[in-house]
């Protein structure tokens, strides 16, 4: 009777420990493939540069790339040593992380970037970069190494920026030319026009040292308006003007003095001929010599004009 019962025993152990050993393998088997596949994660690296070929006078930028699959604390990376270069020198560099979606998977990048600048033409050529790394999760390290890249060095290219910038700076003071001249040209216009309506205003019966007088303060109208730059020949112009109507003297092309010895025969005080040409020598100091003339000095000069056309009346 015992025996009977142990072997039956026996036979309902022996399914159950296979199934349960089966069961085992499997979750075994599971678990070293999902262990295998998250220790077989590796780092891609890649170096480039934005072009084959730069000028002298320009700059190079060598760029170098790591990237994965997975999150960026699965690897830490060290600081990777700047590249030695023939015909190039270092003048900048930087380095960013970059985490991206890939068709539903995480990829993380770790990317340094080294501006050159050549030294001389020719052949250029960027050294390797070593990589070192260690994995966060198995903690096993390692390394990367790029392969070394050729530039060609062409000669300087010419830059056209300050050209067209020396092109505008021109247009732009040719304009301001233009509109200092139309402003100016305006001005004179304006002042012709005001000198003709005040002569056409002149009653009959005022004198000609009356209608000069008016004149004159027309011009003194148009320094106090901030016109100065005209008054000496404006003032001189008034005078020989008057001198030719007042005497039928010849004035134009002559100059103060031979005026002055045209007057020296004529019915005038060497008093008012000395105050004469005292103004007109003045203007002639603007003229000929580039003289300024002041403030003070333009309203004794007014004041030197009214006294002599008062006195010659």
């Amino acid at each position: 009777m015992f025996k009977h019962t142990s072997g039956f025993m026996t036979g309902i152990k022996i399914p159950h420990l296979l199934s349960l050993s089966a069961v085992l393998i499997l979750f075994l088997s599971l678990s070293a493939s999902c262990q295998t596949d998250s220790l077989q994660v590796k780092i891609e690296l890649k170096s480039s540069v934005n072009r084959s070929e730069v000028p002298f006078n320009q700059k190079l930028t060598f760029e170098v790339e790591a990237s994965w699959e997975g999150e960026q604390d699965r690897f830490s990376i060290t600081p990777i040593t700047p590249p030695e270069c023939e015909n190039f020198e270092i003048v900048g560099s930087s380095s960013l992380n970059e985490t991206k979606i890939e068709e539903g998977e995480t990829k993380s990048l770790k990317i340094f970037r080294f501006t050159l600048k050549p030294t001389q033409t020719g052949a250029g050529r960027i050294g390797s970069i070593e990589l070192s790394y260690v994995d966060n999760l198995t903690q096993d390290s390692s390394s990367l190494s790029t392969q070394p890249i050729d530039v060609q060095i062409t000669p300087a290219v010419e830059k056209r920026g300050p050209k067209y910038r020396n092109i505008l700076i021109g247009v732009i003071f040719l304009v301001l030319i233009y509109v200092i001249w139309s402003a100016r040209k305006k001005t004179r216009r304006i002042e012709i026009t005001r000198e003709k309506e005040a002569e056409r205003i002149l009653p009959e019966k005022e004198s000609l040292e009356e209608k000069t007088l008016k004149k004159l303060d027309v011009i003194s109208e148009g320094v106090q308006k901030g016109r100065p730059e005209s008054f000496s020949s404006d003032v001189y112009k008034l005078l020989t003007d008057y001198l030719k109507a007042k005497y039928q003297i010849v004035t134009s092309g002559k100059t103060t003095n031979d005026i002055i010895r045209s007057l020296s025969n004529l019915d005038m005080s060497s008093e008012r001929i000395s105050l004469l040409k005292r103004i007109l020598s003045a203007c002639d100091l603007v003229k000929f010599a580039g003289e300024k003339m002041e403030k003070e000095k333009r309203e004794e000069i007014t004041s030197q004009t009214r006294e002599f056309l008062e006195q010659n009346r």
